[in-house]
């Protein structure tokens, strides 16, 4: 068997280092003209983690991550709505949560990738066939496997020509990213917290993702396709969160301009359909979230597991893609579904509705918060 995957990200790339543990050939194709350092930070969760640990990766993934002792969600007033300890995390799932800058978890999947990517190839249509299934790209090559994944990202065009239509949902945020070159003191390496503002979706966050290196994020409440100037945006984060407390204020004194990656968040409306004859879809592809959970990657990375493992194990391809889809798809929806709600909890502006959505945050039961913390970090893919 031989996969062809479209897409060189962090889907994709697990998808073919799956494979290999599995013993199937894999091409991977991306239509970047190649691989650039771009991103900012990501959280690996406990649950990939477990999957890097699975593939053999955890190792050097943690080699090049940081570990914190505890993730808080607070107010800027400093109150402490919710907190997640890492050394439970570890304890009852096998595995702790990382932070990572996306280029290092990027060039360490390219580095453990079986085949090297393709880059330059940008997909334009397949064509399927009884026996396989042939991509063909804008250059003109093409390239013939036995199954096709669209590990393409959120505007996914091997789904929009060939497996369903997206409707995409703007969630009333837009969101700054920058990686700032400082190292933050032990204290705020060990306890990392994402500070709510008082409301209009404002919600900032800073965590040390390497040597030097501090992911800092900003979300506020705008209208869709609003695009300020770096110059403008800067003025505004520091407006913003001028009274937001802790080491805030220094990491924005090291924000430039230039550094900032401006997005509008948006996601996907769950999807039914992943799969048409010999194509399946992958990560956000298939199941694109806001990243109100921290999950869009992680959930990515478990498609590429299960998947391998359903091709692996199943009887042919239509048994492995239907299976690989009752394994994945329910989880993926309610795992939207909740991030998609959570963007509305923080776009509220009445101070009464922010009143009672922090005094439900604060005094949820513990049965509560474990029931969700073992459905987000305790899957079983095997």
């Amino acid at each position: 068997m031989k996969v062809l995957i479209i897409g060189g990200g962090i889907g994709g790339l697990t998808t073919a280092i799956a494979l290999q543990q599995r013993g199937i050939a894999c091409e991977i194709f991306d239509a970047a003209p190649s691989n650039k350092p771009l991103g900012a930070g990501i959280m690996l969760g406990a649950n990939a983690m477990n999957v890097y640990n699975k593939l053999g990766l955890g190792g050097v993934l943690r080699d090049h991550g940081v570990l914190f002792r505890q993730l808080n969600i607070m107010t800027y007033k400093g109150s402490l709505l919710q907190t997640l300890d890492n050394k439970i995390l570890e304890e009852k799932y096998g595995a702790a949560t990382y932070a990572i800058h996306r280029a290092a978890l990027q060039q360490q999947l390219i580095n453990a990738a079986p085949v090297p990517v393709q880059w330059g190839k940008r997909f334009i249509r397949a064509v399927q066939t009884a026996t396989g299934v042939t991509a063909h790209f804008e250059d003109g090559s093409t390239a013939t496997g036995d199954i096709l994944v669209g590990a393409d990202g959120i505007r996914s065009a091997v789904r929009e020509a060939h497996v369903t239509k997206a409707r995409y949902r703007y969630s009333g945020q837009t969101c700054w990213r920058a990686t700032v070159a400082i190292t933050l003191p032990d204290a705020e390496q060990a306890a990392t917290s994402e500070t709510w503002g008082p409301g209009n979706g404002v919600r900032a966050m800073y965590t040390q993702v390497g040597p030097n290196q501090v992911y800092f994020w900003m979300t506020k409440r705008m209208p869709a396709g609003t695009q300020p100037t770096p110059e403008a945006s800067l003025q505004l984060i520091k407006s913003t969160l001028h009274n937001f407390p802790g080491y805030m204020q220094t990491v924005l004194q090291h924000l430039r301009p230039n550094t900032l990656i401006h997005s509008d968040l948006y996601d996907i409306a769950p999807l039914h359909q992943w799969v048409n004859g010999r194509i399946v879809l992958l990560g956000d592809a298939a199941h694109a979230t806001t990243p109100n959970l921290g999950q869009g990657a992680g959930q990515a990375i478990e498609d590429a597991y299960a998947l391998a493992r359903c091709l692996a194990t199943e009887k042919d391809i239509a048994s492995a893609t239907e299976k690989y889809c009752a394994l994945r798809m329910k989880r993926v929806h309610t795992l939207v579904n909740i991030a998609w709600n959570l963007a509305r909890a923080t776009n509220l502006r009445n101070p009464l509705l922010i009143a009672l959505r922090n005094g439900v945050m604060r005094n949820m039961p513990k049965r509560m918060a474990d029931k969700q913390m073992d459905f987000i970090f305790g899957v079983q893919l095997d």
